[in-house]
């Protein structure tokens, strides 16, 4: 089964700046380690979530950009290394939801990972870089041309 890994950075919204300096300084933790646990704690908590209707809050930022109500996959927090810093990241652990009123299988779409990357960065304020597929368990290799 594909991964989604969706890949950002540090906070953007001044509130959270604050909240992730906050928390540095009363855990006497670095910021980097803030950045992940504030994250992680996000993540964990919105996906876990849901409304009156069952919707989680990532089904709800889907809805936004492609109005169709899915069922997403397992959404769980990890982290990925760029340029010796470590970075927060979401994983969707399928790339395929259910679309809630018929039961089909609906394939996700590169449009589908931005829409959630890019609402997560306006609702939650985390910087949105790219999202990458991750082949069964594994970043897919780049065929050798001879």
């Amino acid at each position: 089964m594909a991964k989604i890994e969706l890949l950002f950075g540090g906070p953007i919204a001044h509130d959270e700046e604050i909240s992730v300096e906050n928390y540095a300084y009363n855990w006497d933790v670095s910021i980097e380690t803030a950045v992940i646990r504030k994250f992680k704690t996000w993540i964990s908590y919105l996906s876990n979530i849901s409304d009156d209707k069952d919707n989680t809050f990532f089904e709800l930022l889907l809805f936004i950009g492609i109005n169709q109500m899915l069922k997403l996959p397992k959404i769980t927090s990890g982290t990925y290394g760029h340029k010796g810093f470590v970075l927060p990241k979401i994983i969707i652990h399928g790339d395929h939801g259910v679309n809630k009123q018929t039961g089909n299988s609906v394939s996700l779409t590169e449009s589908c990972f931005n829409i959630i990357g890019n609402n997560f960065e306006d609702e939650i304020g985390y910087e949105y870089f790219e999202y990458r597929q991750i082949e069964g368990g594994r970043l897919p290799q780049l065929a050798a041309h001879l």
